[in-house]
């Protein structure tokens, strides 16, 4: 019960209430001037079909058509069943979701509803179709833009601070699961700043809002709203063993989207910035083996690219990165994410720790594109295809391998003699003929020796069935 105080306060302002023609009640409800109580408005309730009803236009429907190579199941190098490409295609349909950019036509979608599609058709919230084109992709955070043409007469999406929504804070999906077109469904944020789900390769620009609001294959693309209507994120990935909603839903969120579609808008692509550097994590046991001082914060390089932006700058491997650019650096995703977020040609500084001295390094930073281009044309990746770097020990337990030492790949190149003899992203070489192979440089110089035989004999361990055995490919050239 409220104080005596308290309702004296309030009797001027119920008097005034109960002379106009409507005040309202205990129950968010209103009192009519005859004294008979109207229905409750229930603001919660009523906010998540606000935001449905406001929203709704500014989502669309994307269907795609295509055709894809047949799979056909054959032999791998170890007996082992892996799919191959045959001569044939087969058509392919696809469909999904996207939201209103602008006025002028663009949609933002993601990169997997649209990719390889060869024609893209749009339906909008009035029942109308137009023909899209696609403006810019960027696979690596799968996002993209796509245009139809003259302008569009439904508004545009509003995008919130997705970085200020909470842990437990309420959440709006729209979008067209299994066809089922501007279906809306809610739930709230379950956890955010998760990476590395789903079965596409992880790129460590992944920072993705986790929901439990219903998201089914056809909602990739589609809006994820707080309930100021405002966009906070795309939905992209569902982890399910069914197919369908299982309550683990991911969205891209709106800090990472404004960046990407802006540069997909302006230049089609996205251009990110590279050092040439791999590093890990700094777990309790790497602090003391590198004996740094407790509660360090940071991260140790495992590999340093040649010729590269860091390898210039004179970092090497076994340095800690404490600060990137004045900013601490917490983990080995934060920092990948502040490299790529940097301009080509921009001078930064590395804060390290080496042998317990603080060192102070400068950087330029290299285009993502024009660096991994330049490695891949040496003389070791051309020959076979393959990039790679150092396989770390405690990647070789988790492997059950016992033999620590060796290279594990981490591209393929398309096409090429490795790509050809079913060799995949996650396998391990051990050696080249019968010489070990530590990392990528003594891997590169036993490629170049074999190639005077024309084949490289590799010790190999599958990935996928964990199968280790010899495999001798042919080298070009």
């Amino acid at each position: 019960m409220p104080s005596k105080r308290i309702l004296r306060a309030l009797a001027p302002a119920l008097l005034a209430a109960a002379l106009s023609s409507t005040a309202i009640n205990a129950q968010g409800g209103t009192i009519t001037a005859s004294g008979t109580a109207a229905a409750p408005r229930l603001l919660f309730a009523n906010s998540i079909a606000d935001v449905a009803e406001a929203a709704r236009p500014s989502v669309v429907h994307i269907d795609t058509t295509g055709t894809m190579l047949q799979q056909l199941p054959i032999n791998g190098p170890f007996g082992i069943h892996a799919p191959q490409d045959s001569s044939g295609t087969v058509p392919v349909r696809g469909l999904g979701s996207g939201v209103i950019l602008d006025k002028d036509g663009r949609i933002l979608t993601n990169n997997h509803v649209v990719e390889n599609a060869e024609t893209i058709s749009v339906q909008f919230f009035d029942g109308s179709t137009r023909p899209a084109s696609l403006i810019g992709a960027d696979p690596t955070t799968d996002l993209a833009v796509i245009k139809v043409d003259g302008p569009i007469g439904a508004p545009p999406v509003r995008f919130g601070d997705s970085d200020s929504m909470r842990v437990g804070d309420w959440v709006v999906a729209i979008g067209s699961p299994e066809g089922l077109d501007w279906t809306v469904t809610m739930g709230i944020i379950s956890a955010k700043h998760r990476g590395n789900v789903g079965d596409g390769e992880p790129t460590g620009l992944e920072d993705y809002i986790q929901t439990d609001a219903a998201i089914n294959p056809g909602n990739s693309g589609g809006p994820l709203l707080n309930l100021n209507g405002e966009v906070i994120g795309i939905n992209s990935v569902i982890l399910s063993q069914s197919n369908g909603s299982e309550g683990l839903g991911f969205a891209i969120p709106a800090t990472l989207i404004k960046t990407i579609s802006d540069s997909l808008v302006r230049m089609g692509k996205v251009v990110r910035g590279d050092l040439g550097v791999k590093f890990q994590d700094l777990s309790q046991e790497l602090i003391e083996g590198l004996k740094l001082p407790l509660g360090t914060a940071g991260v140790a390089v495992v590999e340093v690219i040649p010729e590269g932006p860091a390898d210039s700058s004179g970092l090497k491997q076994g340095d800690v990165i404490l600060r990137y650019d004045g900013e601490p650096i917490l983990s080995a995703i934060a920092l990948k994410r502040a490299i790529a977020a940097s301009k080509p040609g921009d001078a930064v500084e590395l804060d390290i720790i080496r042998n317990g001295r603080a060192l102070r390094l400068s950087a330029t930073v290299e285009d993502q594109f024009v660096l991994l281009k330049r490695v891949a044309a040496r003389p070791g990746y051309k020959l076979l295809g393959l990039i790679v770097r150092a396989l770390e020990a405690d990647e070789a337990r988790n492997l059950g391998l016992t033999n620590a030492s060796g290279v594990i790949v981490t591209q393929v190149v398309p096409g090429s003699p490795a790509d050809q003899a079913n060799v995949n992203v996650g396998d391990v070489i051990f050696k080249v003929g019968t010489a070990d192979v530590a990392d990528p440089k003594q891997f590169r110089a036993r490629i170049a020796d074999a190639a005077k035989s024309g084949s490289a004999l590799l010790l190999i361990h599958d990935a996928s069935t964990g199968v280790v055995g010899y495999l001798n490919v042919p080298l070009k050239r």
